[in-house]
């Protein structure tokens, strides 16, 4: 047993009270993965009005979000298959519930999301 009190130890990593966070996790990176496969695809119409460069840097900027995102959702299950899912990436502490069930990839609590916050 840890002897951090902040740790919540559970008998399947991969479930939280009784909600498949993996499942969450997972489905929202296959379908991030299957818009990046898509979204460099070349096409084959692109709107009359369109600036060709404009559409390119908006293409761009989406794929870095998406990138982003996959990162974080990747990190997450990292954390849940090591056992640490839950756990503040920074102090510790055990992330509230509503937070999770909101973004199942978040990595923060929130006072140290904050304090990142306010720093920038």
């Amino acid at each position: 047993m840890s002897a951090n009190p902040n740790l919540r130890v559970t008998d399947n990593p991969a479930e939280r009270n009784g909600r498949p966070v993996w499942h969450r996790l997972h489905s929202e990176r296959e379908e991030i993965c299957e818009v990046l496969s898509k979204e460099f695809r070349p096409s084959l119409q692109v709107p009359a009005a369109a600036n060709q460069e404009e559409v390119s840097r908006n293409a761009k900027w989406h794929a870095e979000l998406l990138r982003t995102r996959l990162r974080k959702l990747d990190d997450a299950l990292d954390r849940l298959m090591s056992g640490s899912y839950g756990v503040c990436a920074k102090c510790e502490r055990w992330i509230e519930d509503t937070k999770l069930d909101f973004d199942p990839a978040v990595a923060f609590c929130i006072d140290c999301w904050q304090r990142m916050q306010t720093k920038h």
